[in-house]
């Protein structure tokens, strides 16, 4: 009855912060750290306590691989920069990847209740909402609350799309929220100004009424009606909104530009001339790459011109792919694929043996969602970046494995 009590008491704590990260992850700093501090420490508590490694446990071995490889193919690539005493200040941002399996030990350890992650997101994308407004009143040419405005709108998408592929599962009392948030959060990804978001958005959006029609169910008319309402308040917003146009008129206007052969440094611009540069000497990189944070030194050293003087001083390519081959090389690169598509394709088994679960569908679009952002980023340079992925890829992947049905199941 005791150790009964103990584990109720473990479940309704670890619940708690699973409710509490996405509020806060991108609206207060370093709280995110916090939750995620407190998660690692119970798993390395339960851990040595019970003489029990992640790496042994079917639920989680394959996240718990993954992560630590990326962590060590980051190291590797600090190690090969011929600066690693001078650069190591920079491996803490991903020391998550080396305390997710951890994190995963002590969300295994509990009986998780998504409703309790569905609520903290509605909320959090509430919150965001009221902080943007704030922010727009003030006149804040790009409002994203505490973080940068290009990873504001990308996480604030992965989060908008976990709470649309559950709208479907339920009742109409809690749909109300869920409209209430959604609403929230396309209005905030329209107004932080994030291209990238947007083409991400709409990329998600079609994956998810693919997978909706594929279910072939009848939905109920409550579904039916909020559905419709956020394809047309997309529609609408789209039509409307004169920060969308100007935005995408402008980035139109560089591309042609540059492509003309104007070198004048454009937003687009830098980013077209950094791919054009990466991919013509991408055969020169070596195996282990040639060092953390040394991609635009390396292509843009000795190039005297005006844009070339800029780019030098950037320390990514504005694309993780790129990046991390530079930086990394083969094992970087493939640590990096391997993290965001390893996942995807067990999810995507899951998916095929039901259609119904929305957990599978919300891990589909996390991976899915964080491969197409980092076409036009960093992707996981960053700390809210790497503490996201670490947090919801840790769920989606903990629950997938406990509803697959296996062969000795």
């Amino acid at each position: 009855m005791i150790n009964r009590q103990i584990e109720n008491n473990y479940t309704q704590v670890v619940n708690i912060l699973i409710f509490i990260f996405p509020v806060v992850i991108i609206s207060l700093q370093v709280a995110g750290d916090i939750v995620l501090f407190i998660l690692a420490m119970i798993g390395i508590f339960i851990a040595i306590s019970q003489k029990l490694l992640p790496f042994t446990i079917k639920e989680i071995k394959v996240y718990s691989y993954l992560t630590i490889g990326y962590f060590t193919a980051v190291c590797l690539s600090v190690f090969f920069s011929g600066q690693a005493a001078e650069l190591a200040h920079y491996i803490p941002r991903d020391s998550y990847y080396l305390f997710a399996p951890f994190i995963a030990l002590a969300l295994y350890k509990a009986e998780i209740n998504v409703n309790y992650l569905l609520t903290g997101i509605k909320v959090s994308l509430l919150i965001l909402g009221v902080i943007v407004f704030n922010e727009l009143l003030s006149q804040v040419e790009r409002p994203s609350g505490v973080i940068n405005a290009t990873v504001f709108g990308n996480l604030a998408v992965s989060l908008f799309f976990v709470v649309l592929v559950f709208l479907q599962h339920e009742s109409f009392k809690y749909k109300v929220l869920s409209l209430l948030s959604l609403m929230s959060g396309l209005f905030i990804i329209v107004v932080s100004g994030t291209r990238g978001a947007w083409v991400s958005f709409l990329l998600l959006l079609g994956v998810y009424l693919y997978f909706v029609f594929k279910q072939r169910v009848k939905l109920r008319t409550s579904s039916k009606v909020i559905t419709v309402l956020i394809i047309a308040s997309v529609i609408y917003t789209g039509s409307i909104s004169q920060l969308i146009h100007d935005r995408a008129n402008y980035a139109y206007t560089q591309i042609s530009s540059w492509v003309q052969g104007d070198k004048h440094p454009t937003s687009v611009g830098l980013r077209l001339e950094i791919y054009s540069k990466a991919i013509n000497n991408i055969e020169n990189v070596p195996f282990f790459g040639h060092g953390y944070r040394t991609s635009n030194v390396i292509l843009f050293q000795n190039d005297s011109s005006h844009i070339g003087k800029i780019l030098v001083g950037y320390n990514h390519l504005h694309n993780a792919y790129l990046t991390n081959y530079y930086n990394g090389g083969v094992p970087l690169l493939g640590a990096l694929l391997f993290l965001l598509f390893a996942p995807l394709r067990i999810f995507i088994k899951a998916h095929r043996q039901n259609r119904y679960n929305p957990i599978f569908i919300s891990g589909i679009l996390l991976t899915l969602g964080y491969a197409s952002y980092g076409m036009v980023n960093i992707l996981l340079g960053d700390t809210y970046m790497n503490g996201f992925y670490v947090f919801f890829l840790a769920i989606f992947l903990l629950l997938t494995n406990k509803s697959i049905k296996t062969p000795e199941d």
